[in-house]
């Protein structure tokens, strides 16, 4: 997402702007990724904030299930020529000469989606997974496997508790 020193000099109020997943290398994402940008001039450069929305689709780590998660976060930026501000290694902010005609923020929304991803992706808190024997998701009914602790290849390391 490109947003050029014109736009920024007029100041951007709320600008909404549709990007492609693939366009910040995003995966699992259905549709596009919608940003609401705003920007405010301030003495060192700019600062550019919004909101990003994307709707995604997940496979539940215990049952494997496809289901869709809503990621709603905000991006707060700084862009200054400032070099003491850059030193800081503040993630948050970026250098922006006089020369610099546009800056590109889409490695910046790529690691905000990223981050908000879960990282252990189930479709519900109680979700039961399956049935490590018959494969029988738990979640829509009960399997009729006996239980099979005894061919579980973990329960040689019982013996080493003993």
């Amino acid at each position: 997402m490109k947003l050029y020193r014109t736009e920024l000099d007029s100041g951007l109020n709320n600008k909404e702007i549709l990007i492609e997943s693939n366009a910040i290398n995003i995966d699992n994402v259905i549709g596009g990724i919608e940003c609401t940008v705003s920007c405010d001039k301030t003495s060192t450069g700019y600062r550019i904030y919004g909101n990003v929305l994307c709707n995604n689709e997940f496979s539940c780590d215990r049952c494997l299930i496809e289901y869709k998660k809503k990621i709603n976060t905000s991006f707060n930026t700084i862009l200054t020529n400032n070099k003491d501000i850059v030193k800081d290694k503040n993630t948050d902010v970026i250098m922006f000469t006089i020369s610099d005609d546009f800056v590109d923020l889409s490695g910046i929304l790529h690691d905000i989606i990223e981050i908000e991803k879960p990282i252990k992706r189930l479709c519900s808190d109680d979700c039961k997974g399956i049935c490590p024997s018959c494969g029988l998701d738990l979640n829509h009914s009960d399997c009729s496997c006996k239980d099979n602790s005894s061919n579980n290849e973990l329960n040689k390391l019982k013996d080493l508790i003993k």
